[in-house]
């Protein structure tokens, strides 16, 4: 459905791999694909508009706005809005907001199609690694590892461009300054694969993220989706790691350490809360607390690890009792403060 009378806005980005991303397109090769990238959009789209709201309870308007801006097939009361003529229903909307990928260089045209990192090298598959690439590489027999898009290297650089309508240009600039902080794509992301670093092109300065990004971790549990970074007294629910490394490869066998560190915590003799980190299966749970890798000013790279609780969702098939989901956090909050391999950040950095 074409937009009569809409002015549109460009972004160009500078986007970086910090760890090999796991971006499979149709067959599972590792390619570079503006979907992936959408979602992502739209992901932290969410989280920006709730925080601009006031988490309200009814997300109708939430997504009636994101329907009309990303795009739907399925809202109920969209019309046509044109002058001078009758309103009609309107059964689905393109997107309004444009994206294209572009390499640094206009003369190459093949070696950014298809990554070239094979499983998870030189990260070592041993069994302390083992959150780390587990369901990346030794799938089975007959089943091939995992490739990637190579962290660090030429093909780990696009240039991301976006066009939107002037009227939304303010939010998404939130929404790309959310991705660069907090972002990952691709398979076993929230194990910080797909870690991804994001530049503004532009001159303007980077955009104030809104305080309500961060919600009272109780109220965080009352939803059974990821609607905020959750917060305490002590402060937001954002740890990073005290020690830098030279690597990705090293970051991620650290990063395995201790997100079993975490996860085992939960593991305790009168219950074993570990669901509420996720959980496999036909309903599955993606982990609330994500990692990712962010990179310091001289280039080598940390480990930062953020909480967005929520209760298990009613259509997962499993189970967890408020109080216990409630211990759960408390638990994962207290071993991450106590932690000397991390230390909790004030605010959004």
């Amino acid at each position: 459905m074409a937009q009569p009378n809409v002015r549109y806005t460009q972004r160009h980005y500078t986007v970086r791999f910090l760890a090999p991303a796991f971006l499979g397109n149709a067959v599972q090769d590792a390619q570079w694909r503006t979907p992936p990238f959408k979602a992502l959009l739209r992901q932290w789209w969410r989280v920006a508009w709730m925080a601009e709201n006031g988490h309200p309870k009814d997300i109708t308007r939430m997504r009636r706005e994101e329907g009309l801006l990303f795009g739907h097939a399925w809202l109920e009361d969209d019309r046509t809005d044109v002058p001078n003529e009758a309103s009609e229903p309107v059964r689905a909307r393109k997107s309004l907001v444009r994206l294209r990928l572009d390499t640094e260089s206009a003369s190459d045209q093949t070696a950014w199609r298809h990554g070239s990192q094979e499983g998870v090298a030189p990260l070592a598959t041993s069994i302390e690694n083992g959150y780390a690439w587990f369901g990346l590489v030794r799938r089975g027999k007959n089943i091939p590892d995992r490739n990637a898009i190579r962290s660090r290297a030429e093909e780990s650089v696009r240039i991301l461009k976006i066009a939107a309508p002037d009227t939304y240009i303010h939010r998404l600039d939130t929404v790309m300054e959310l991705a660069h902080q907090f972002g990952t794509l691709g398979s076993r992301s929230r194990g910080g694969w797909g870690s991804v670093a994001i530049k503004d092109n532009g001159e303007a300065t980077a955009p104030s993220v809104p305080d309500g990004i961060l919600l009272d971790w109780q109220r965080c549990l009352k939803s059974d989706w990821a609607r905020a970074i959750a917060r305490c007294e002590q402060g937001p629910w954002i740890w990073e790691s005290t020690k830098s490394f030279e690597s990705w490869d090293k970051a991620m066998a650290a990063m395995a350490q201790e997100r079993r560190n975490a996860r085992l915590k939960l593991k305790q003799p009168a219950a074993d809360l570990r669901k509420a980190l996720g959980f496999a299966g036909a309903g599955r749970m993606a982990s609330p607390l994500r990692w990712k890798l962010m990179a310091d000013p001289d280039g080598k790279l940390r480990i930062r690890v953020f909480a967005m609780p929520h209760k298990i969702p009613t259509d997962s098939g499993e189970t967890l009792e408020l109080n216990k989901l409630e211990q759960a956090w408390r638990d994962v909050a207290s071993h991450l403060d106590s932690a000397r391999t991390f230390r909790r950040l004030s605010g959004v950095q």
